[in-house]
């Protein structure tokens, strides 16, 4: 073995080697230059031209929401719009391939595979156009350029990836959207039921199949789904044809939601395992997931509110209890502590124990309705609270809550504002005081005696 040789060997690689790498790192410092592009305000932008390989799209700003114009009009996305803004609006470059000159082909820029054009508000500053060419396949970043500038420069790939998407990517895909908080009525047809809820100092009743407080979280539920209701696709333009074609001439399901100031009308059919929707004031027909028809499929007793009487613990400011002789007034003071009104001098009011017995009250829900009572009860119980409007501080809301006797496991409740009653579990009953002590402080007596 020539260990000479090996030896040489060994030496020119490590040569070899060392200049690969001062090589490479003079490169990088070369060519790993950051540093803008573009500098243009997103807020000076007003028009939009977006050239792909085989497609054109045009955006402009309309009373400060971006529409398309090409190649049909139509709200865009909203979110897509902003995107290209936030990353072409200044435009920052991760290197500076090269400053000037060069052979444009071999950036795939000769031929640019996407032009961006940015139009100022201002008719006096100049349009900004912006090339990208091929991609660099180690990174997937992009080469670009301006049209008015020399620089080469590579982008990151997920700049590209916001002027690559097609023309649904780009549109709006609401199609419904109203101002939920100003409906009051809404009504619509499911199949063979029939349903009709209002709102009536800022609560929802259902008054179509069954008299009843509705649940808010129910109608807000339906009110959010229907006024932000997206398109998985737009089917086709509207026309008689259209509409039998899509099933929509006999549709499943029709809802339509009031305010002052109009109304909201959408159909939705089914064809196939699609299911397909029209709003009253949009031009095409929208596939829809299937899982906004299912929010009406629920029978009449799924939206009634269950609660007895609709309040928060923490709200109430005063509370009348009777239960045959045995009765009290309690008023919350300034300082949030819970006094006696009568009787007007005795034992401490427990502040936990009053607590308790609130969220009771406030917890008390149905197990079953009693619509159209025939029989009046005797409700042995009755409690009367003022609650303050959190909505409107200073101003109170009477609650009135009544309980009769226990009949198996049922006890019957009663809200005098509604028309029907309740059956509440029995143990509402273990949760009421029957004593001046349920509700005071132990005294020192009493606390020895247990002793």
């Amino acid at each position: 073995m020539n260990w000479k040789k090996i030896i040489a060997l060994l030496l020119f690689l490590l040569v070899l080697i060392s200049a690969i790498v001062l090589v490479d790192q003079h490169e990088k410092r070369k060519m790993a230059v950051e540093g803008i592009l573009l500098d243009f305000p997103a807020a000076a932008v007003e028009k939009i031209e977006l050239l792909q390989t085989d497609k054109r799209f045009v955006f402009a700003l309309q009373d400060g929401i971006w529409r398309l114009t090409e190649p049909l009009k139509a709200k865009a996305d909203k979110v897509a719009l902003e995107s290209i803004l936030d990353n072409f609006c200044p435009l920052k470059y991760d290197r500076l391939v090269a400053e000037a000159g060069g052979d444009l082909k071999n950036f795939g820029l000769n031929k640019p595979e996407i032009e961006l054009r940015l139009f100022a508000k201002d008719k006096t500053r100049p349009a900004h156009t912006i090339l990208l060419g091929m991609k660099n396949n180690l990174d997937s970043s992009s080469y670009a350029k301006l049209v008015a500038g020399a620089k080469v420069v590579s982008i990151a790939s997920y700049k590209r990836n916001n002027l690559e998407k097609d023309l649904f990517a780009f549109r709006d895909k609401r199609f419904s959207e109203f101002d939920n908080l100003a409906v009051t009525n809404m009504t619509w047809q499911y199949e063979n039921n029939g349903f009709d809820f209002y709102k009536k100092n800022d609560q929802w009743f259902m008054d179509k199949p069954i008299f009843s407080l509705a649940q808010e979280t129910k109608v807000s539920e339906i009110l959010s789904a229907a006024s932000m209701l997206e398109a998985k696709s737009f089917a086709a333009a509207v026309s008689a044809a259209s509409r039998r074609e899509f099933g929509l001439e006999t549709p499943l399901l029709t809802v339509e939601f009031r305010s002052v100031t109009g109304s909201k009308k959408i159909v939705v059919a089914k064809q196939g395992e699609r299911y397909y929707a029209l709003a009253n004031d949009f031009n095409e027909i929208c596939e829809i997931e299937k899982d906004f028809l299912e929010k009406f499929s629920s029978d009449a007793s799924s939206f009634r509110e269950k609660k007895v009487a609709l309040f928060y613990s923490f709200d109430i400011r005063e509370l009348k209890f009777q239960h045959g002789t045995f009765s009290f007034e309690i008023r919350k003071g300034a300082d949030n502590g819970w006094q006696f009104i009568k009787p007007s001098a005795g034992k401490k009011l427990n502040e936990e124990k009053i607590s308790l017995l609130l969220t009771a009250l406030a917890d008390c829900e149905a197990r079953e309705f009693v619509d159209n009572p025939k029989t009046l009860p005797e409700f042995a119980t009755r409690i009367a609270m003022k609650a303050e409007n959190s909505a409107n501080p200073g101003h109170f809301n009477s609650i009135i809550m009544e309980f009769g006797a226990a009949d198996g496991e049922t006890v019957m409740a009663r809200n005098p504002a509604l028309p029907y009653w309740f059956k509440v579990g029995k143990e509402i009953l273990q949760k009421l005081p029957q004593k001046m002590e349920d509700i005071t402080e132990e005294t020192q007596n009493a606390q020895v005696i247990a002793k």
